[in-house]
């Protein structure tokens, strides 16, 4: 309740309130304390604050004080999951970095459109690979219905790889069995850098400055 009333105080000058906040979640970290707990924490909160002031709590209060939660896991989550993440071991650091970050893009971005904008930039670092699809002459290549059908088959197949990480021995015989398939479509070890390039080409841009 001290921090709480700290916060409150510290409203009017946030970015002086901001290494509190951080450092708070910092040492939260240490107790295992997840980003999912902040909900049932400001549940909590608000409504020992609503039955505080009774009849005072009225819609513009509770607002406010939505707002300032707000606030505050705004700076405290992106903090906490940062520690947390420092806490682990490399392995599943870049496991729940890949894992989140394409959680996000998988949110906010139509996978069509993204996987398009993939297959795109592989016709762009390498033309010559335009010739190994069946839509090659299709114009224009950005309204194919055969690319948009690819390009979202590629996408949710990477999905699939992404879920799948954390039990790469599970994961392998899809790998296997996908290799062996494009062996059949005249893919070459070589265009692996190529799609590589895109693919991360095309997360990052959709990640934006969170890449």
């Amino acid at each position: 309740m001290r921090t709480v009333g700290t916060a409150v105080a510290g409203l009017k000058d946030i970015q002086s309130l901001v290494p509190t906040l951080v450092e708070l979640a910092q040492r939260h970290s240490g107790w295992d304390v997840l980003p999912e707990h902040f909900p049932v924490v400001g549940e909590a909160l608000l409504w020992a604050v609503g039955n505080a002031l009774e009849e005072r709590w009225v819609t513009e209060v509770k607002s406010a004080w939505e707002a300032v939660w707000g606030t505050i896991v705004s700076v405290m989550e992106p903090a906490l999951r940062e520690a947390n993440l420092a806490r682990m071991p490399e392995e599943d650091r870049v496991l729940v970095r890949v894992e989140e970050s394409w959680a996000l893009v998988a949110e906010a971005n139509d996978l069509q459109d993204l996987g398009v904008k993939v297959f795109l930039k592989i016709f762009e670092i390498a033309p010559a690979a335009l010739q190994l699809f069946s839509f090659k002459d299709e114009t224009p290549l950005e309204e194919s219905a055969g690319l948009k059908l690819h390009a979202t088959l590629v996408m949710r197949t990477v999905g699939t790889a992404v879920a799948g990480l954390k039990d790469i021995q599970s994961l392998v015989p899809t790998l296997v069995e996908l290799a062996q398939r494009h062996s059949g479509w005249d893919v070459l070890p070589e265009h692996f850098p190529v799609v590589g390039e895109a693919l991360l080409w095309a997360v990052g841009n959709a990640l934006e400055e969170r890449w």
